[in-house]
């Protein structure tokens, strides 16, 4: 499968995320890795330049950016078919459990309905 014959669906989905401020972090012809990172939120930055910037010029600062920027970031795995939520590899349509990681399938509880006799 090359690039330019991905499904429609699978194109808009990566559209979608990009939009959605998701940078590509690689990409296959089978599947597309989305990544999300951020720098940590505006009111810690404050506090931290209140407490500790007078000692030590930002670095602290930048330290807790950098720290947030590289361990509190989201990834995404975009596949064409069935694949697991969790991890991105590919399962089958009746999986009711993903072989890779182990983790529950969306949509795949059965409901049983049951009725009494009147």
């Amino acid at each position: 499968m090359s690039y330019a014959n991905r499904t429609e669906r699978l194109q808009r989905q990566i559209d979608d995320a990009i939009a959605d401020g998701w940078r590509i972090e690689s990409e296959t012809p089978e599947r597309v890795v989305l990544v999300k990172r951020n720098f940590g939120s505006l009111g810690v930055h404050l506090i931290i330049a209140l407490l500790t910037g007078w000692w030590s010029f930002g670095v602290i600062n930048l330290v807790y950016g950098a720290y947030k920027y590289l361990n509190d970031s989201q990834r995404r795995v975009l596949r064409e078919g069935e694949a697991c939520p969790e991890c991105g590899a590919s399962v089958s349509p009746s999986a009711t459990y993903c072989q890779n990681c182990g983790t529950e399938l969306p949509g795949t509880t059965v409901e049983t309905e049951t009725t009494s006799a009147s």
